[in-house]
């Protein structure tokens, strides 16, 4: 029992210390693969029933400390044909739409439709640091038969620096390139997706701001990043470990201090006796 006693403190250590490994290891992970709180653009709603008209309402969002944003350009995928758009007026932004050909045509709503929206480009704008402005984009007719509409996001900043992103994001929250799931008429989920949403249903986001209101709103920081919380756990898992240590070097030093006497006064006795033989 006295052994198992003398051992404990060892153990403690040790079950501290793979702990402390762990935990940092994780916090690695949370950190080095947290998503970037430089940008972020988003689409509400995010799943719509094809064959009709749409209002899409697109959030630009500066998370940059010190950056402004000035332009910003979606790119709707080739595989989904969308033939107009409009595009509310809001503040000083202009927006330009781009055409492509689709050949061959294609019918939608009754009618052929032989070109496609391929972007949408806004300019003459600014968001400040921490802001965000919200644009209101009807499209359609959308295809009835339904799709998965990825477009493409461009942020620019007056710096000349631009964040791109071209595919849906990897994790619900992430950055990523804004996708809306364009489910059949007859209501079939697009690739396993959730049916599209009801009329009067809540949308998953905040509600579109009405065109031409002020965007100096706050932009919440929450799922910009990883937040304190990992830097909280791995400050604590540091310390904890470092009284674990502490523990286990002072009983690992209490038992090697007789060993070391019996070993140092070995010599001595030995030479005492042979000094009494002679």
């Amino acid at each position: 029992m006295a052994c198992g006693r003398r051992s404990s403190p060892r153990r403690l250590a040790a079950t501290l210390a793979t702990a402390l490994a762990t935990a940092v290891v994780s916090m690695i992970g949370m950190l080095a693969f947290a998503p970037s709180a430089s940008a972020r653009v988003t689409v509400v709603p995010g799943s719509v029933e094809g064959g009709g008209t749409q209002t899409f309402a697109v959030r630009l969002s500066n998370e940059q400390p010190d950056l402004v944003t000035t332009r910003l350009e979606l790119t709707f995928g080739d595989d989904v044909v969308v033939p107009r758009v409009e595009v509310a007026r809001v503040g000083s932004w202009r927006a330009r739409v781009e055409m492509r050909p689709v050949d061959p045509p294609v019918e939608i709503g009754g009618e052929e439709v032989d070109e496609a929206v391929a972007s949408i480009v806004w300019t003459g704008g600014e968001v400040a640091p921490r802001r965000f402005e919200q644009f209101l984009v009807t499209a359609g007719p959308l295809p009835p038969g339904g799709g998965r509409l990825v477009l493409g996001a461009a942020q620019g900043y007056a710096d000349g620096s631009v964040d791109r992103w071209t595919a849906p994001a990897e994790r619900p929250g992430w950055p990523g390139a804004p996708t809306v799931v364009i489910a059949p008429v007859d209501g079939t989920p697009v690739d396993g997706a959730a049916p599209a949403e009801q009329p009067g249903a809540a949308p998953a986001a905040p509600a579109p701001v009405p065109a031409g209101a002020p965007a100096a709103a706050p932009v919440p920081r929450s799922g910009g990043g990883p937040g304190p919380l990992p830097w909280l756990l791995l400050t604590a898992g540091v310390l904890v470990a470092g009284v674990g240590g502490v523990l286990g070097y002072r009983q690992q030093e209490r038992r090697t201090r007789p060993a070391r006497r019996r070993v140092t006064g070995e010599p001595a006795a030995r030479h005492r006796i042979e000094v009494g033989r002679r």
